[in-house]
């Protein structure tokens, strides 16, 4: 029975080992999104640099924190705890696919001993 499946270069490839590197690419992208829920928080958390006009005398103080466009609800704070735990998940599914890699390899290093 062959558990070997081409790829597109015509190698062949273990299917344990495609699925290690397939998980490992879910982790990425999982903790890219995460990431960038994070780093997308500085536009709602710090302001631009003051222009010359808030610091006239009777200009307006700055944007409010009640946005018009929401009918004049606070802004949503962003998902802190949310983009955590996606994080804490990429770290293990990461590791996890690194197992099968290995596990992959070291099961064609065992079947290559049993061949020589």
């Amino acid at each position: 029975m062959d558990f070997a499946l081409p790829d597109a270069h015509g190698f062949v490839m273990n299917a344990a080992f495609a699925s290690g590197v397939s998980g490992f690419a879910s982790a990425t992208a999982l903790m890219n999104r995460a990431a960038d829920r994070v780093s997308g928080v500085r536009d709602l958390t710090i302001p631009d640099r003051p222009s010359r006009a808030v610091n006239t005398p009777g200009a307006p103080a700055g944007p409010s924190p009640l946005d018009p466009a929401t009918g004049g609800r606070a802004t949503p704070s962003p998902d802190y705890v949310g983009a955590a735990v996606d994080m804490i998940r990429a770290e293990n599914l990461a590791a996890a696919s690194g197992t099968i890699v290995r596990a992959a390899d070291d099961m064609v290093g065992a079947l290559l001993d049993v061949k020589a």
